[in-house]
This record gives C-alpha cells, structure tokens and sequence, in this order.
C-alpha cells in the first residue's frame, strides 16, 4: 500500500514540476518570487509568498542584535470554498532593539527535506533613533 502511494505521489509531484509549480531538488538558490517590505517607525515587516500546501514554508535566522523577530503568521489568499492548494503570504515582523545591524536571512524549504531550499537575506540597519533601514544582499 506504500508502495503505491509513493508511485501516486511522485506521478503528481512530476506533474507539478512539469508545469513549474514544483522545483526538482537543487540545492540552495536566491529567491526570485515576490515579497514586500513594509517599515513603520521601529518594525519593518516582510510579507513573502507562500504555499503551505506544498510543504514549503519559510523559516528565519538573525545575526546580530540589533532587532528581534515579534511576530510570525501565514495567511491564506481568499478563494472559493472547496478550493485546495491555494497559496498564500507568510509574514514576518521585526522590531529594532539598539543601534546597529543585523543580518536577517529567510529560506524557504520543506523542513524534512535537505535540497532546494530558496533564500532572501537582507542587512537591517537600526539608526540611533531606533528606525530600521534595509537592503537585500545578493
């Protein structure tokens, strides 16, 4: 019975992959979907896409000090009832802490698996005046 669902699974995985909604295991590479960024006085906010269907989700990392990650939601774009492997955009919201910088990087992968993870990282700069400034690093 596993075995046949293994079958089924990956019949459907390269169907997926065939029409790009899936990518095959790489190995790491740059992010090339879209997201927003939103700064508000002491936070700024990334909204990344998202599939939570697929089991992909993005998770973060902080160097440095100068902000803390405050708050962390997936939200599901609206569709009709009945609808299945809707998308989505995960959020992120950081607060500054103290002057300085820290280095933020998200990745975007299924946590079971290695391979195929995307990555975003962007430099956060907190001003003495406790405002946040970014920049994507490439």
């Amino acid at each position: 019975m596993q075995a046949l669902f293994a079958k089924i699974v990956a019949f459907f995985m390269s169907i997926l992959a065939f029409f790009g909604l899936v990518k095959p295991d790489a190995g790491t590479e740059k992010f090339e979907g879209t997201y927003n960024v939103s700064v508000t006085e002491q936070k700024i906010e990334f909204s990344l896409n998202a599939n939570a269907t697929t089991g992909y989700q993005w998770s973060y990392s902080i160097d440095g000090d100068a902000v803390k990650m405050t708050e962390e939601h997936y939200e599901t774009y609206e569709h009709a009832a009945g609808m299945v492997g809707v998308g989505g955009v995960q959020y992120f919201v950081f607060e500054a802490v103290k002057p300085g910088k820290a280095t933020v990087t998200f990745q975007y992968a299924r946590s079971w698996k290695d391979g195929n993870a995307q990555i975003i990282v962007f430099e956060l700069t907190v001003a003495e005046d406790m405002s946040v400034t970014y920049k994507e690093l490439v």
